[in-house]
């Protein structure tokens, strides 16, 4: 579960930066809208900080482990209707949507709050692994039903603004959203609310592909180049976003590698953060690789053939 959270806490940062990024980078007459985005970003953070804390909590941590727990059920309903701000804002029935949906999950959650035995009755915390003892009642299946109305309006605005846009830089950024969306969103309806009745190890794979579908949708805005990263900032906080996922990729394949190579066993703590610094200071060391690999080229590159070339020419 170490890695797990690693990976989680990682991913949850680099989610924030690229809301923060987009946030920043957008012009005048998109502020509002991006804003949507960037809070999307932040609960998508505290959505995985929170299932993290809770996968790797302890016995001893009994009293304070309630508090993640009942963020992870409160994060997960705002980062759909903040998504779903994004999309329609600009839109008169948009806002007439959110808002409903808005207002429909601030009554959801504050119930919740309220009497957390809605939910779940017991947390359970072992060395084998943490889990909840779920409340399958009326409640249970209204917070399911939520997600099964929300989730379907966000793919279908999506959609919809897709056929309607004539802009080639926003159908794309939004194309990979929805087909992004559309995979985590069915993830996190599996892992973190019906698989849960029967096991809990899986639960973080939710909000790691909601996170996966945000970074994405942010390299499909630099791609198209509909973000002003005119600020040096702005690009400082790009290129950081761009190498660190790469770094978590990498991980992720070292992971797996090393369970298949070793019968399912996870590396320690400290094989873990070598990794990870150095796929850092290789990824650092790109542009000067890259000089270097253009000037072996130059070095190896045969003077006949430029003459060659130059003869062709004429």
């Amino acid at each position: 579960m170490q890695l797990i959270a690693i990976l989680l806490i990682t991913v949850s940062v680099l989610t924030f930066l690229s809301g923060i990024t987009i946030f920043l980078g957008s012009k005048k007459g998109e502020r509002i809208r991006s804003a949507w985005f960037l809070v999307a970003t932040i609960f998508a953070t505290l959505w995985m900080v929170s299932i993290s804390l809770f996968l790797t909590a302890t016995p001893e941590q009994a009293g304070t482990v309630a508090w993640h727990v009942n963020w992870t059920y409160v994060n997960a309903v705002f980062i759909d209707i903040a998504l779903l701000g994004y999309i329609v804002w600009k839109q008169k029935y948009g806002k007439i949507i959110t808002l409903i949906y808005l207002i429909l999950g601030v009554i959801l959650t504050a119930v919740f709050m309220c009497n957390p035995g809605l939910l779940y009755t017991d947390i359970v915390l072992s060395n084998t692994g943490n889990s909840l003892v779920t409340n399958i009642g009326p409640y249970y299946f209204t917070y399911i039903a939520f997600f099964c109305l929300l989730v379907p309006t966000v793919i279908g605005s999506l959609l919809y603004q897709i056929i309607k846009t004539r802009s080639i830089k926003k159908r794309g950024g939004e194309l990979v959203l929805l087909i992004g969306f559309a995979i985590s969103g069915t993830m996190s309806l599996i892992f973190n609310l019906i698989l849960p009745l029967w096991r809990w190890d899986l639960i973080w794979l939710g909000p790691l592909a909601i996170s996966t579908t945000i970074i994405a949708f942010y390299y499909s805005i630099l791609r198209y180049r509909a973000l002003n990263l005119s600020s040096i900032w702005l690009k400082i906080l790009s290129y950081v976003v761009i190498m660190a996922s790469f770094a978590i990729l990498y991980m992720v394949i070292f992971s797996i590698i090393f369970a298949g190579m070793f019968r399912g066993s996870t590396p320690s703590i400290e094989v873990i953060i070598l990794n990870f610094i150095m796929i850092l200071i290789f990824l650092l060391l790109m542009p000067a690789l890259n000089e270097l690999n253009t000037f072996i080229r130059s070095l190896i590159t045969s003077p006949k053939t430029n003459e060659s070339k130059k003869i062709d020419g004429e």
